[in-house]
């Protein structure tokens, strides 16, 4: 299957089923021997079901919300943050200093190309091996250890561009 091809191209991909998600990092976590605490859990869901990028402070809105004022304080939240992204259960996108659930819950943390359209906020992970690979062996080829990649490419996606001329 092409790159063009695969599910994560699409920019409709997304996590469509929060509690299904977050039966499958359960699953990984058992796998692999981590603990998924309540709070970790709770933060995972609101980032699948939010279906485009989560800010840190709008999670701490929806944590409270469910739970009740004073439930939930920034650092918990923060916490659980760092496990997730640190496991690979989701993204962060450093641009918009946002969250998005990874596709693929059962890998480990990887870098990932986004697409972000800057008029929806929708943002498109790619899974393109090649770009990955190919902008570490370059850095590599400098001399250079990469230790994470963070590739992230704005511009309009197709749907704001066909309401933009009326398509």
């Amino acid at each position: 299957m092409t790159a063009h091809a695969h599910a994560c191209t699409d920019p409709k991909h997304h996590v469509h089923d929060g509690p299904a998600f977050v039966d499958a990092v359960e699953r990984a976590c058992r796998d692999r021997r981590l603990r998924l605490t309540p709070i970790r859990a709770s933060v995972l869901g609101l980032i699948a079901e939010a279906e485009q990028p989560i800010k840190a402070y709008d999670l701490l809105d929806r944590v409270r919300e469910g739970d009740g004022p004073g439930a939930a304080a920034p650092p918990t939240v923060y916490r659980a943050l760092d496990f997730l992204l640190a496991n690979g259960f989701i993204h962060k996108l450093q641009s918009v200093n946002a969250f998005v659930a990874c596709h693929h819950p059962s890998t480990a943390q990887h870098s990932v190309p986004f697409l972000i359209c800057d008029s929806c906020h929708a943002a498109v992970e790619l899974e393109d091996s090649k770009i990955v690979a190919a902008l570490d062996e370059r850095a590599r080829e400098l001399g250079f250890t990469p230790r994470a990649q963070t590739l992230e490419v704005h511009g309009t996606c197709a749907e704001c561009a066909a309401e933009s001329t009326g398509a």
